[in-house]
């Protein structure tokens, strides 16, 4: 045996390959940077290169923080001004953002920040000391619609000709069970109404869960599939390759080459909730009120996960929960519309034991 000592210290760094970040950069300008690194070849001399799903999140994060930090140095921020960011990005409380944020993203958002900061030798050990993540619900599960709410806002989608394309959307996501991603990014090609199938697309499933082939069996769903390609070959053409929503480029044109953003549609579907008095609605709401009443209606669990594509435990866990409290509610529907028939005594014989009748007994 040799008697070589293993010393990990010896081991070189890995090179940054062009991430030239440094701690008197603004953030701004040293997540531009990061930016260009990122979307380079994750080794040099390969083209292998990041997703653009995560470039996309990674540049929507960018732009949430930049609100906040983008003018600061980064050698300038400090375990004060995460905490300042997690109270303004949690209530919004002087509008920067569209909208409030739940404690999962806002810790993904600081995360990154905090990458940045490292990458720039600009992360102090008052950040890593006094930096505290804010504690995230064990169920992260937008709520889902009641059947009740569900009526209300199909109907108050199906009123008006300017809503048609979201009632269209939410008869198709109530059936299929798609993300709003999944949903968003469907291109012509991934619809097959001669087979009855819908197919997610390729570059859009997050995992191999995901990408999955989903059969259509609600007359419904087949009718809006037909009236949203309807719209997306009158709007930018007729192939395979085109997106179902395609994004518009300025008013009244549309590009199919690429899909329509998380925006597309959203100043129709926030009045369409008003309307149905849901104003806590949210677009991905749709997946998760679909695999409410498919769990609701006695549908295996291990059907509504294929379909859903989900592998996560905790998610199955709370499916399973509304799958059987919704049986246990049906056998006390099914005990109330019975009358309990109690044991009925009847005089004994003059000799030999007493006897009690049970109904149906010989």
């Amino acid at each position: 045996m040799s008697n070589y000592a293993f010393d990990a210290a010896l081991i070189p760094a890995p090179p940054l390959h062009g991430c030239q970040i440094l701690p008197e950069m603004a953030f701004e300008t040293a997540a531009a940077t990061f930016d260009e690194w990122l979307s380079g070849p994750i080794s040099h001399g390969h083209s292998c290169y990041r997703s653009r799903t995560t470039m996309r999140d990674c540049r929507t994060k960018v732009k949430a923080l930049s609100k906040f930090f983008g003018p600061l140095k980064l050698q300038a921020i400090h375990a004060g001004h995460l905490r300042e960011y997690q109270k303004m990005r949690f209530s919004n409380e002087r509008n920067l953002w569209a909208h409030p944020c739940g404690a999962n993203r806002i810790n993904a958002e600081l995360g990154l920040l905090q990458r940045i900061m490292r990458l720039g030798n600009a992360y102090t050990s008052d950040i890593e000391k006094y930096y505290m993540a804010l504690q995230v619900d064990e169920c992260e599960i937008p709520k889902a619609l009641s059947p009740e709410e569900q009526e209300r806002f199909l109907e108050a989608a199906a009123s008006r000709p300017d809503w048609q394309v979201v009632y269209w959307y939410s008869l198709v996501a109530l059936h299929i069970a798609f993300s709003s991603d999944e949903m968003r990014t469907l291109r012509q090609g991934d619809v097959n109404l001669t087979h009855q199938i819908v197919a997610v697309n390729r570059r859009a499933g997050k995992n191999k869960y995901r990408r999955r082939e989903v059969p259509l069996t609600d007359g419904g769903a087949v009718w809006a599939l037909e009236r949203l390609l309807e719209r997306s070959r009158a709007l930018a053409g007729d192939s395979p390759e085109l997106y179902l929503f395609p994004c518009r480029v300025v008013r009244n044109q549309f590009n199919g080459a690429f899909h329509m953003s998380e925006t597309g549609m959203r100043k129709q579907f926030e009045a369409i909730r008003e309307a149905a008095q849901v104003p806590w609605f949210h677009w991905n709401g749709w997946r998760h009120t679909a695999i409410t009443r498919f769990a609701e209606a006695g549908v295996p669990i291990a059907t509504i996960m294929a379909r859903a594509g989900h592998c996560s435990p905790k998610m199955t866990a709370h499916y399973t929960h509304i799958s059987m409290q919704a049986e246990r509610l049906a056998m006390q529907r099914m005990g109330q519309g019975k009358r309990a028939t109690l044991p009925q005594q009847v005089k004994p014989a003059a000799k030999g034991p007493r006897l009690l009748r049970f109904p149906g007994a010989g």
